[in-house]
């Protein structure tokens, strides 16, 4: 029997070659390299999901909020319930603390047992404040200054119990709508994350949070005004917090490249 000319034609081809049997004659092209894959390594992760009810008192009445209409909590502890009593408000302004580019929200004024409200974004460097470009560039905390994580973890480190940023849909690049599709945390390590200060962290729509400053007597473009200040400093607002949160997590393991 002859050669079975269109299985050699298949197999040519799977080889790289041509698929005319005329040119069965040329050679064979070498087939690409394959990189090699990297190492793998197992890592432990948390998804921890939390129930949040978050009052208001508002010159001697108490304001019950919606979530997440009204408010998007999330929390690093592994503890099945968290609570919070009569945290008074306290306005921080961007709630940024970079001297060297100008900006000292804190004024290093303890905000244990407070919870901290501030604007989304970063600020502008103050007028009058020398910074070269050297020093804007090569901070580390300058390029994402207006980043979420940066503003919650300065929060913490000045001790708040409760921070809240208020979401203003013109400066956030993520809706307020998205963020509470999003209201799982997922930490890299079980309870390596949690903190012994912060109980929650999150976000409160502009106009909500505007309404309720209203109610207190307090007008909310004159706290963005004085946030924009050079000597600005934390403001006290007439508002306490009272908090319940429950929460309830699942660990994992999961591969991830080296």
């Amino acid at each position: 029997m002859g050669p079975n000319i269109p299985f050699i034609i298949a197999v040519f081809l799977l080889l790289g070659g041509c698929a005319d049997s005329n040119r069965l004659q040329q050679p064979v092209q070498a087939l690409p390299s394959v990189p090699i894959a990297p190492p793998l390594r197992r890592v432990s992760l948390v998804v921890l999901h939390s129930e949040a009810a978050l009052q208001l008192l508002i010159k001697n009445r108490k304001v019950t909020l919606q979530s997440p209409e009204d408010f998007i909590l999330q929390t690093r502890r592994l503890e099945k319930t968290l609570s919070l009593a009569n945290s008074d408000w306290v306005f921080v302004g961007y709630g940024v603390t970079v001297p060297a580019l100008g900006w000292d929200n804190y004024q290093n004024r303890d905000m244990h047992g407070k919870t901290v409200v501030m604007l989304a974004g970063a600020p502008s460097i103050p007028d009058g404040t020398e910074v070269s470009s050297q020093v804007l560039l090569r901070h580390p905390v300058a390029p994402n200054l207006g980043h979420w994580r940066i503003k919650f973890d300065n929060a913490e480190r000045h001790g708040a119990a409760l921070a809240i940023i208020v979401h203003d849909p013109r400066i956030e690049s993520v809706g307020y709508d998205s963020l509470s599709e999003f209201q799982d945390m997922v930490m890299a390590a079980p309870g390596q994350e949690a903190s012994e200060t912060l109980i929650a962290f999150g976000w409160m729509p502009e106009a909500r949070a505007v309404n309720w400053l209203k109610r207190a007597g307090i007008r909310w473009d004159s706290l963005k005004l004085r946030a924009a200040m050079a000597n600005f400093s934390p403001i006290d607002l007439p508002i306490q917090s009272q908090l319940q949160m429950a929460n309830r997590w699942r660990e994992m393991d999961v591969t991830v490249p080296q």
